[in-house]
């Protein structure tokens, strides 16, 4: 976005004003640059890479191959805990950069609204986010598993887990937009889903201790079972093909990306450039 050539005249009035040129310029900040096919290495070399040693590790110590129970609970903390905190990292800059170098304000005096603004940044983030963060490594993982080691997925069911996984980075790519609609300094957008993402066993320890049905309006269990030892993440469950003790994570996590949504494009609408 660094010039007027970057947008369109569109006529839209109202909270639509100017989504589709915002769309079209976060789209091509992604795809038309060297972004997309940088983010699709790095997380098929982290993601894939770990479960490729992991499996490695165990034919070469006799052991024929890992439970496949196992091997989901671990791309379930590499492909969601870990692409949650890479997500984290990039997106601190989404809005509080923009507002800190002066490209929000430069782009506001155009004919677009602050709730264009922000639907773009997250319409268009979550889109590239599915397709480098989950979809390209999660062929490769499939190919892993299968292939490396010996398992049977059904690709549906594979296909629905990495949809729960989606969500549990979408969730937190929309709380940290909202941290940067209420900050302009890195530190708070980027500390506080930080120490809640690698805080979380923590977390949900304590939980389990005083209000274990809180545990089910969280989205921790999307991507990890409470206690990593047994049991299997929603996104597990989904790809085994087994019940998952709650279904509530899921809706509760599409309820509040909603409301984080909502609460910072209100508290955009009152930032003053």
């Amino acid at each position: 976005m660094s010039g007027n050539s970057a947008f369109q005249v569109i006529d839209q009035r109202g909270w639509k004003a100017g989504l589709k040129n915002m769309l079209r310029a976060e789209f091509q900040s992604w795809w038309n640059t060297n972004t997309w096919w940088i983010q699709c290495l790095i997380w098929v070399g982290l993601v894939g890479g770990i479960l490729a040693m992991v499996l490695f590790a165990a034919k070469s110590s006799d052991q024929v191959s890992l439970p496949l129970q196992e091997l989901v609970l671990l791309y379930g903390i590499f492909g969601g805990m870990f692409t949650a905190v890479g997500v984290v990292i990039t997106m601190q800059d989404s809005i509080v950069g923009e507002k800190v170098s002066g490209t929000a304000a430069w782009v506001l005096s155009k004919p677009i609204s602050r709730s264009a603004f922000i639907i773009a940044k997250l319409a268009v983030n979550a889109f590239g986010v599915a397709v480098t963060a989950i979809l390209v490594p999660g062929v490769v993982v499939f190919g892993l598993i299968t292939l490396g080691g010996g398992y049977t997925l059904s690709v549906p069911r594979f296909l629905g887990g990495l949809g729960i996984l989606l969500l549990f980075i979408v969730f937190w790519l929309s709380f940290t937009l909202m941290l940067g609609a209420f900050f302009n300094s890195r530190g708070p957008v980027i500390g506080i889903p930080l120490a809640l993402i690698l805080g979380q066993q923590f977390i949900l320890g304590l939980i389990m201790s005083f209000f274990p049905a809180l545990v089910n309006f969280l989205p921790y269990t999307l991507s990890m079972p409470p206690q990593t030892e047994t049991g299997s993440s929603i996104a597990g469950h989904v790809i085994l093909g087994t019940q998952p003790v709650s279904w509530m994570p899921v809706y509760a996590s599409i309820i509040m990306i909603f409301v984080f949504l909502f609460i910072g494009i209100r508290r955009f609408q009152r930032e003053e450039f």
